[in-house]
């Protein structure tokens, strides 16, 4: 039955090939034209929340949502790019591959994505647990892009949420909010910049508390950043209130070292303008590397996830990082 469905997914997608071509073509223009001062890579992690709520396999009726109106994006090419994939999807009732959530463990390149966004998700979900120690009272979006989880379990919580960007991303997803119809009431929108301004002090200025217990979400971040930046980020959470815990992921750098890693830098580069500049060793055991990076950072390592198989001359291509300040 699985592979009838991925046959008939198969042959739906090459069906409606030509209408996906075209349909990144118009995302790539407006990338181009209409998204200036935006993270063009951003929008890669909310096609592929997009794609799994389309399939059935993960909830995100935000992101289909707002999609739509974003700065890259229209009803037209947004349909076009990931409506297609999604009506293949649902008349094949396929699920599997880069459909499937949460997805197997150790995942590979192809399915970083899927283990992405099921790790940020466990691990937002088991901060703001109740029953857990040090239950967080406030939820931070570190560079949230186009995140949308604030607008779905979250806002029934009992925490205090705030997303953090540059102030051109800010300024286009309250506006694609509130086109979408979407309530952001709950949230506090805090504008920075890595490069220039503290974060931490645009969050102090926005009501944060530094002495309540705190869950920091920093998804598909910290390679964009330099290693001092990283590593000032990880100290001021080694300073918040006992409980508070950070999930982040990182690139490998003995992966990007080699011929395939070194040709995805230029096709990022290429096609957004962005370059990679932070990376940590995936050398055996990464999690030992993981570890000893985190406590040298004055955090513990609550949990660690590689990206691919450690067995012979292979490494991880990266890893999923939860750290955490311990009492």
């Amino acid at each position: 039955m699985n592979a009838l469905r991925l046959l008939m997914f198969s042959l739906l997608l090459i069906a409606f090939l030509p209408l996906v071509l075209l349909g990144t073509l118009g995302f790539m223009i407006r990338l181009k034209t209409r998204n200036r001062g935006i993270s063009g890579t951003a929008y890669e992690p909310l096609f592929n929340r997009m794609l799994f709520h389309h399939a059935g396999t993960r909830d995100d009726r935000a992101a289909v949502k707002l999609a739509p109106h974003l700065p890259a994006l229209s009803p037209t090419v947004a349909w076009l790019m990931i409506g297609t994939m999604g009506l293949a999807a649902r008349l094949s009732g396929y699920q599997g591959s880069i459909l499937s959530y949460p997805g197997a463990r150790p995942s590979s390149m192809i399915l970083v994505m899927v283990h992405r966004t099921a790790f940020f998700d466990e691990a937002l979900a088991s901060a703001v647990d109740p029953t857990g120690p040090h239950p967080a009272q406030q939820v931070v979006f570190l560079g949230a892009g186009w995140d949308t989880r604030a607008y779905g379990a979250l806002r029934d919580r009992p925490v205090r949420v705030f997303e953090v960007d540059t102030p051109a991303t800010q300024r286009a997803k309250t506006e694609a909010l509130d086109r979408a119809d979407i309530d952001a009431s709950h949230v506090t929108f805090v504008e920075t910049d890595f490069g220039q301004t503290s974060w931490f002090d645009a969050l102090l200025r926005r009501g944060f508390d530094p002495d309540l217990p705190t869950f920091i979400l920093w998804e598909g971040v910290t390679y964009y950043l330099d290693e001092k930046t990283v590593q000032t980020t990880l100290r001021t959470v080694s300073g918040l209130a006992v409980g508070s815990r950070i999930a982040f992921d990182t690139w490998s750098l003995e992966y990007f070292s080699r011929f395939v890693g070194q040709y995805m830098l230029l096709m990022v580069k290429g096609i957004y303008g962005e370059s990679f500049q932070f990376f940590l060793s995936t050398a055996a055991p990464a999690r030992k590397q993981a570890s000893e990076f985190i406590a040298s950072q004055g955090l513990a390592l609550a949990g660690y996830e590689p990206m691919g198989e450690e067995r012979g001359k292979s490494v991880p291509v990266g890893g999923f990082i939860l750290a955490e300040r311990s009492g």
